[in-house]
């Protein structure tokens, strides 16, 4: 049996040492040679479901990963949240927004997080109860509470997930109680339809629905359905004779009107001529009043000449005597 060459030997341990590092290296270059930025986060509830290496999404945008899962870690004793370190990938981040998820600055930070910048567990399917971290700009968070005595990571505020939330109040709920009532409730359901007189109804429902064939095919509700077809018919040919009666009526009343509105203009132009007539200032009432004044002197005139053919009858063939002292 031929000896192994040891150097041959030894140049394959070598070689195969060479490719291995270079295929780590290649299949994890995206990792080794990215920034990251390390961010911790102390979460209330259960860590059950998180595993390291979960994805961490910025509205569900994956930017990193879960580094380590911790019981405790830089908090006090009476503090019993659970920590959890995540790796946000720089590179990663900035590469999904034409702006850099600026959360290394600490005066940005501090901005995002009075925003609203908050991380909570998701889960990736309900089946599974697989978790993830997400983070998130939560509108009217609650204000941010931090765990750390000393400020090793930047820690970044959490608020308890949809599905937290729904295992605290399943946590409450009275499991047992609500299955004994329901067994009532069925129980009760149960005996009712025990008491009901199935036959009864039965026979009951076949009678109505023969009831009610009879009188759909019965000839009384046909004639009447006519009739009232008929008297349809009247009615849409009388409020057609009606219709246009009213249009000539119609144009008789507005001629009328319009000659009444003329008739009313006349009559108050005659009284404004009237009015004219018998004013204060107008002529006829001086030229009247005049007339009136000569028609007095002439009455007592007449008055005069009556009260002296009276006393002198002859004065109508001798003529008026004249004084003495008249010629």
């Amino acid at each position: 049996m031929k000896k192994a060459n040891p150097t041959t030997l030894g140049l394959f341990l070598v070689i195969g040492v060479v490719l291995g590092v270079a295929g780590v290296l290649v299949f994890s270059a995206g990792t080794f040679f990215r920034p990251e930025m390390k961010n911790i986060l102390y979460f209330n509830g259960s860590l059950k479901g998180l595993n390291p290496g979960a994805p961490v999404k910025y509205r569900g945008v994956t930017i990193g990963r879960v580094e380590q899962i911790l019981i405790r870690h830089n908090q006090s004793d009476d503090d019993f949240a659970m920590p959890v370190i995540i790796a946000v990938d720089e590179k990663l981040a900035q590469s999904k927004s034409d702006q850099r998820l600026r959360i290394r600055d600490p005066d940005k930070f501090d901005r995002l997080v009075h925003q609203g910048f908050r991380g909570r567990l998701d889960a990736e399917s309900l089946v599974t109860g697989v978790l993830y971290v997400s983070l998130d700009i939560v509108p009217d968070a609650p204000p941010p509470v931090f765990h750390q005595i000393e400020p090793q990571y930047r820690e970044i505020p959490t608020v308890p997930s949809q599905v937290q939330k729904l295992l605290a109040n399943l946590e409450h709920l009275d499991l047992p109680g609500l299955s004994a009532k329901l067994e009532a409730l069925l129980d009760k359901a149960d005996a009712s339809l025990g008491e009901l007189h199935v036959d009864q109804i039965n026979s009951g429902l076949t009678n109505l629905l023969g009831s009610a064939n009879h009188l759909v095919t019965s000839p009384d509700l046909t004639n009447a359905v006519l009739a009232a077809r008929h008297s349809l018919e009247h009615a849409d040919a009388l409020v057609q004779r009606v219709d246009g009666r009213v249009n000539p009526l119609a144009d008789d009343l507005t001629n009328t009107l319009a000659d009444a509105q003329k008739t009313l203009v006349d009559l108050r132009q005659g009284i404004q001529n009237i009015s004219g007539l018998v004013g204060p200032d107008a002529t006829f009432q001086s030229d009247l009043s005049q007339a009136l004044e000569q028609l007095a002197n002439a009455s007592r005139s007449v008055a005069d000449l009556a009260e002296f053919l009276e006393r002198n009858p002859d004065a109508l063939i001798t003529g008026r005597k004249r004084s003495g002292n008249q010629q």
